[in-house]
């Protein structure tokens, strides 16, 4: 098994503080994303408490008896704890949270669990699927089919969020594992990105076989050219079997 990343993160054009947080952690299979809420000091606590929480919880976790979405799950209960136990003691981080969106690769498999409406794609095959669905108010209009693609994009509460990290004692993350084929792409991305990147024109940066880093590179600019008004962040993951280039 071999697996390619890359990741960035940047602040937009409109927003003084980045409250997306990301992590990379090739020797446990596990990448991640982030999206922080509750004030500059609240969102950006949240997310980092979030990364290094799920980093820590997957380290002391693993079990061969465990299935990669059951380790998934137990470290999103670790950090939404921690999170929530931290908001409870500050009064300056009360109400705090956080998206989250983790990607764990072991083998032939891999396992999703998210939050929030950071999102997940799959690029297989020049095509691509979106592996999560939002956890908004906007993402459950869309589910029932009571607004449009184009009306979501412009609905004055599109950031409402129906499920976060860390808000409430405990939480439910979506749960998704799935097998693996060699030149798989997950892109792990902050909605800072997903706002104004469509599912179809986030597949065409891959279509021309460019590296992981320029794609991100390119889809980060993409975002803030059409108006960057919220944190970006992608992180990118290829996976390989041994013998392919």
């Amino acid at each position: 098994m071999i697996l390619r990343d890359t990741a960035s993160s940047d602040v937009g054009r409109v927003r003084s503080v980045n409250q997306d947080r990301f992590a990379r952690a090739p020797d446990l299979g596990c990448y991640l994303v982030a999206d922080g809420m509750g004030g500059h000091q609240g969102g950006e606590k949240a997310s980092q408490l979030a990364v290094e929480a799920v980093l820590d919880a997957l380290r002391s976790s693993h079990s061969a008896k465990q299935s990669l979405s059951e380790r998934l799950r137990y470290a999103l209960a670790w950090a939404n704890r921690r999170i929530f136990e931290t908001a409870c003691a500050h009064a300056e981080c009360a109400g705090m949270g956080t998206t989250i969106v983790a990607l764990l690769i072991d083998g032939g498999r891999a396992a999703l669990a998210h939050v929030g409406d950071s999102r997940a794609y799959l690029i297989r095959d020049g095509g691509i699927r979106q592996l999560t669905r939002d956890h908004s108010i906007v993402g459950e209009l869309l589910r029932r089919q009571q607004i449009s693609e184009q009306a979501a994009r412009a609905h004055p509460h599109r950031h409402v969020l129906t499920r976060a990290l860390g808000v409430r004692p405990s939480v439910e993350p979506d749960l998704l594992e799935l097998a693996l084929c060699s030149g798989d792409v997950f892109a792990l991305c902050t909605d800072g990105l997903t706002g104004y990147l469509q599912e179809g024109e986030i597949a065409e940066f891959f279509a021309d076989g460019s590296d992981l880093e320029e794609v991100c590179k390119s889809m980060i600019e993409a975002a803030n050219s059409r108006g960057g008004e919220d944190n970006i962040t992608a992180v990118l993951v290829r996976y390989e079997t041994p013998g392919e280039r």
